[in-house]
C-alpha cells in the first residue's frame, strides 16, 4: 500500500510511484515523444462513448506505444489491474485547474489488489 507521500497507482501494474517519470527510460528512438506525456494521465479512446482516463506509471506508459490517446484495446493489451471498460472517464478539459491531467483527480476504480 503507499504512504501519504505517494502520488498515485498506477491502473495497469498497482505500483505506487511519486513521479511521472520514476522508473525506465525511454529508448533513443522514443525519447523526443517525452513531452507528450508528463501528467500521469493517458487518455484511452473507447470504441463506443467517451475518453475514459488511465493512471499510469513509467514504465506502463511506455509499453502503450503512446500518442496523443491510445485506443482501449492497446490498454487491454498490459493485462492491467483496471480493464479499459472499467477506467472512470476523462474529465472535462479545464485550462484553468488542468484537473483532467492530475493523477489524483481519479482514485483507484476497481476492486482488484496486485497479489
Amino acid at each position: 500500500m503507499g504512504s501519504s507521500t505517494e502520488k498515485f497507482r498506477c491502473f495497469s501494474c498497482g505500483r505506487w510511484t511519486k513521479d511521472v517519470t520514476d522508473g525506465p527510460s525511454p529508448d533513443d528512438e522514443n525519447v523526443n515523444q517525452v513531452h507528450r506525456w508528463t501528467t500521469g494521465v493517458l487518455r484511452v479512446a473507447m470504441e463506443e462513448g467517451p475518453f475514459r482516463a488511465a493512471v499510469a506509471c513509467w514504465a506502463c506508459f511506455w509499453k502503450t506505444e503512446p500518442d496523443m490517446w491510445i485506443r482501449a484495446e492497446h490498454w487491454d493489451a498490459l493485462k492491467p489491474l483496471v480493464p479499459a471498460a472499467e477506467l472512470p472517464l476523462l474529465l472535462d478539459s479545464d485550462l484553468e485547474t488542468m484537473r483532467h491531467d492530475d493523477p489524483a483527480s481519479y482514485p483507484w476504480p476497481g476492486k482488484k489488489e496486485k497479489s
